[in-house]
């Protein structure tokens, strides 16, 4: 059969034709895609809190070892990310909906999630971005500051080019990690909330 036949055979269906779903199976691929979701979500949030905490004990050492103030900043902001990126997922964890074995329940939990999670997306810029590029501008102005008291202007060319390099690339480089939060936003997450809006939708429509 070909698709235009196909599509006539379709388009011949009486008006009350509906397509009946098991709400059993329904509730699988849901509690399905909950278990990948937070799967992924959890890998992410482990390896970007690994992370911060490496860099936490990497400043803090550079802080010590060179007597450098601006890196002591640098490691407190590495360790604020970690520690709101632990304290959010605590804290989402009590108010996220209980999960029961009904598909409104199940539903609900998921799409609070990813709420959540497009909400944090959004706001990337003032708690996982802003803060290290105050840091990385505060320490390249340490230097650019200290080389300058020491070798003047003319003999400080070299190191305040780089450092003007640096900044660019710095700004560039979180401009990329927003975009990408943004398309994330955009291509996965949004679509997924209007899927479990409608699946809520549908489910309240047959209930009533």
């Amino acid at each position: 059969m070909t698709f235009d036949e196909l599509q006539k055979n379709w388009q011949s269906q009486p008006g009350n034709f509906t397509l009946t779903i098991d709400s059993d199976i329904l509730f699988k691929q849901v509690e399905r895609n909950k278990r990948s979701f937070e799967s992924s979500i959890l890998c992410r949030d482990f390896i970007e809190v690994t992370i911060a905490i490496i860099l936490f004990l990497f400043f803090a050492y550079i802080g010590f070892e060179l007597k450098l103030w601006p890196a002591f900043l640098l490691a407190l902001i590495s360790l604020w990310i970690a520690g709101f990126m632990v304290t959010d997922r605590l804290i989402q964890k009590r108010r996220q909906p209980k999960i029961t074995e009904i598909l409104t329940d199940c539903t609900k939990a998921l799409l609070y999630q990813v709420n959540h999670q497009i909400w944090l997306l959004k706001n990337v810029t003032w708690w996982y971005l802003l803060p290290p590029g105050i840091g990385i501008a505060v320490f390249m102005g340490y230097i650019a500051f200290e080389e300058v008291s020491r070798d003047g202007i003319s003999g400080s060319i070299g190191w305040l080019s780089f450092i003007s390099g640096y900044l660019i690339f710095c700004f560039f480089f979180f401009w990329g990690v927003y975009w990408l939060n943004q398309r994330a936003v955009r291509k996965e997450l949004l679509p997924r909330k209007q899927e479990l809006e409608q699946i809520l939708k549908s489910l309240k429509s047959d209930e009533a």
